[in-house]
This record gives C-alpha cells, structure tokens and sequence, in this order.
C-alpha cells in the first residue's frame, strides 16, 4: 500500500458544555392523556375480528380484582366470563391480550 496524505484535525482547547440541558416533550408532572382507553370499543373490537370469542385469552383489570379468563358474551353493562364471572363494564380499567 501507498502511503497516505495525513488528516488535518484541528486541537481542541476548551470544554464543551452544549449536553448540559436537554428538552423533553413530555414531563410526568403535566402529562396530560387523550387516549382513554375505552372497554366497550375494545370488547366490540374483538367480537368482529373473527373466530370464537371464547378462545381468545385475556387478562382484565378492574378495579378491584384481575381476571385471567375469556369473554363467553357481553351485554350492554356487563360481560361474562368463562370463568362464570359477570364484571361490569364500566369498572374495567384495562384488557390485555395473552
């Protein structure tokens, strides 16, 4: 191999402090959220994809216990479970996929 030209680089003299604050576009303090999370849209969601209701396993949280069973039907306040649970609608915080 031929030997190369050297690279001019340039000494650095002072300290560079430009990192020192940084932006963030949303703080935990005034996070505000828009997308609440709606159960019956998700319930009616799961009814239209297809397939039997019943074998999809799902993990939901209510306010006061989490349930790790699936949908056998819903009506419009509750649904029921096959796990013979009846959960109100509106006491459901979350469903998950499992």
């Amino acid at each position: 191999m031929k030997k190369l030209p050297s690279i001019y680089k340039q000494s650095i003299n002072k300290k560079f402090n430009n990192n020192n604050t940084v932006y963030y576009s949303t703080t935990k303090n005034n996070e505000k959220r828009e997308d609440k999370f709606d159960p019956k849209e998700f319930i009616g969601s799961l009814f239209k994809e297809g397939g039997h209701i019943f074998n999809k396993a799902l993990i939901i949280r209510t306010k006061d216990k989490i349930y790790d069973t699936s949908i056998v039907r819903s009506s419009d306040d509750f649904i029921y479970t096959l796990t013979e649970d009846s959960i109100r609608i509106s006491d459901i915080i979350s469903i998950e996929r499992k």
